[in-house]
This record gives structure tokens, sequence and C-alpha cells, in this order.
């Protein structure tokens, strides 16, 4: 992706489907051996089966997103190429930060705007997933996938008239975002029971906090982080009790199950859920 020679579009367009895809499909290939592992079977948060014809219809989609794709970063490097500047650590680092800031944001925007009822129907593919595995991470309908991925990297281009850039800092990113996609997605909970009330836990996400979301719709909005579903009242009150029981080895077995929660000036206020059609 680092391009000493400026090729023609459609070579672009190849070369990001074969590198980008190639990435896309060992991250899930990789969160499906660690997903049919023991251990990861008995930290499932729902421990319930995926829904029929679920994998067949995901990987369908997942083909969808590997084309989008390839078409919109090679779309992006083209058009934003003599903007990046030249590789240094601080720019990368500072690319890094604002990307990951930037599409936080904006993916939470999104996402929040694409569970109204009126725009759903655009984001019910993702949802064809009550009870997440790792392809799930890259099951978004075509239209889904342009909103999220290109208003992100818009984003980028905005900040490059204000700011120096490098394409080192945007793969970095894209490379975390691919690899915490496909964990995220994976009904599994590696970290420990104390990683959620730990001031690490009350900034970055886990995987039963995207669980919840899947299971419920209404509430968890956030991509890899908790901190705008926090300030915006979106979280679910029983995430650290739901956490807890999946370290147990008790994920819940009911999608609509809530957990009681003792009464604390501290404890996060629930989102409310609405029913949405599937």
């Amino acid at each position: 992706m680092l391009l000493l020679d400026r090729p023609s579009l459609p070579m672009l367009v190849l070369g990001v489907l074969l590198i980008s895809g190639m990435v896309k499909l060992l991250t899930v290939a990789f969160g499906w051996l660690a997903w049919r592992t023991r251990a990861a079977e008995r930290l499932r948060v729902y421990r319930r089966e995926l829904s029929e014809g679920q994998l067949r219809n995901e990987a369908w989609a997942a083909v969808g997103v590997l084309l989008a794709d390839a078409a919109i970063i090679a779309g992006f490097l083209a058009w934003t190429g003599p903007l990046h500047a030249p590789f240094s650590l601080p720019t990368a680092l500072w690319t890094y930060a604002w990307m990951f800031v930037g599409y936080e944001v904006w993916f939470y925007a999104t996402h929040r705007l694409l569970h109204l009822p009126r725009f759903y129907r655009f984001h019910a593919q993702h949802h064809v997933a009550r009870v997440t595995e790792p392809l799930t991470a890259l099951s978004f309908s075509v239209l889904e996938r342009v909103v999220l991925m290109g208003g992100g990297l818009c984003l980028h281009y905005a900040a490059l008239h204000l700011m120096p850039g490098t394409q080192v800092g945007i793969i970095a990113y894209m490379l975390t975002n691919y690899a915490l996609n496909a964990v995220g997605h994976g009904n599994t909970e590696w970290l420990p029971k104390r990683f959620v009330t730990s001031w690490v836990g009350r900034i970055f996400f886990t995987p039963t906090f995207h669980a919840m979301h899947h299971a419920r719709y209404q509430g968890h909005y956030g991509l890899y982080t908790v901190l705008l579903d926090r300030w915006f009242g979106t979280t679910f009150e029983d995430y650290p009790q739901v956490h807890a029981r999946a370290r147990d080895g008790e994920g819940l077995t009911r999608m609509g199950e809530r957990l009681p929660v003792a009464a604390s000036p501290a404890t996060p206020s629930a989102a409310p859920e609405a029913p949405q059609a599937m």
C-alpha cells in the first residue's frame, strides 16, 4: 500500500483487494481457530447456537465487503496520495491516534442512526447474527460499508488539510481495526473480571460489550471504546454482571435476559430497548 509509482486505478484496486482481503480473511481465520477451542466454548457470553443459515448468509455478505473495501481504500489512496507526508514515527503515531478517535466518533454516530427504524434496513445484514462469531466481522450490506469505511476515511482526508498524515499510520489503524473486529465478534470473553471496572475497562470495550449489542439491539453502539456509550447513556446496567458470568463459564442462555444490578450512583443508566424487526 506504500506505492513508489502510481499504478492505474484498476491495478490499485486489485492490489488492495489482494492485500486487504488476505489480511481480513486471516484475522477471521485465526479468530475461528480461537473460537473453536475448549477454552472459548467455556467462556461464551451467550450460550446459544448460531441461527440456521447464518454462516452462509454472512459468507456472501463478506464477499461484498471485500470488494467494497478494495474500491473504497484504493480510491482513497489515489485521491489522497499527494497529501500524505513522508514517514516519520511521530507523524505515524499521530495519524494512528487521529484515525482511532475519528473513526470511533463516526462509527458511534452512524451506528445509532442506523438503528432508527427508517434506516435499520441498511444495517439489518449485520444483525443476522444475534449470537456472533468471527465471520460476523465481515457481515455488512455494501451500502453500510460504504458509509462506515468511506466516512471514516473522509474524516482523515479532511484532517490532512490541517495536519500531516502518513500512510503507515493508516495501515496500522486498519490492522488494529481488522483484528479487534474479529475478536469483538467472537462471543467469547477473554478478559478477566477486573478489566471492566479498571480504568482501562472504562475506556475500551470487551467481547461481552458487543455481544450484548447483538443480543439486545439498542445500546452499546461504540466500536472499540465504551466512552461515548457512557457519556450518552447507552450502556446496559448489567454489563459487568454479564461479563462476570461469561468469565465464570455461566454465559446467558436467553437473549433478552437481564441480570440484577445492585443500586449504585456510579452505575451507568441502561439503554432503552426497542425490538427491531429482523
